[in-house]
């Protein structure tokens, strides 16, 4: 490779790190952003406030969809992030937290998925506010799991990214 060649092509890797390090950052806050507008919609439904819990949740979802979009694209462009540690650090350590944040993530979407879905229907055939007043809903009870699990895949989500780039970076 020519000294212009090698030249070039570091600074398009240089750039590529630059690129992934911002989708990092846009998924991290993307998420936390989200989980913010959540907590919001859930206060305004403990208000028993429909409509401000509607616009509440849908930005959350639309903040959820983006945040997927953003962490899909960093993987299939940038490809996985590499583990700096020891092979025991990677076994002990990573692999476990890695395990528990996919699990919570897959059931964070699943339980996103499905009460939107719920909420969405009460809405449309007009039992939204009735059924909030009423009491404990399937709806409600899949919210509160909801929050439990959003709120794990967040800091297991924030444990995966200081494993990779700060405790134990690749070289």
């Amino acid at each position: 490779m020519s000294c212009e060649g090698y030249v070039w092509f570091s600074i398009l890797e240089t750039l590529s790190m630059r690129i992934s390090d911002l989708l990092w950052g846009v998924v991290l806050v993307g998420m936390t952003v989200a989980y913010g507008m959540t907590f919001m919609g859930v206060q305004a439904a403990k208000r028993h406030d429909v409509a401000s819990h509607r616009k509440w949740m849908t930005i959350s979802c639309t903040m959820v969809g983006l945040w997927l979009f953003a962490y899909v694209t960093k993987q299939l462009i940038f490809g996985r992030d590499h583990f700096g540690g020891s092979p025991e650090q990677y076994w002990s350590f990573y692999v476990p937290l890695l395990l528990v944040h996919t699990g919570l993530a897959l059931t964070t979407l699943g339980l996103g998925g499905t009460n939107m879905v719920l909420g969405i229907r009460r809405l449309q055939y007009g039992i939204g506010a009735g059924a909030m007043v009423a009491g404990v809903t399937i709806h409600r009870k899949l919210g509160h799991l909801l929050q439990w699990a959003f709120g794990g895949t967040l800091l297991t989500a924030y444990g995966v990214y200081l494993m990779l780039f700060y405790w134990f970076p690749a070289d």
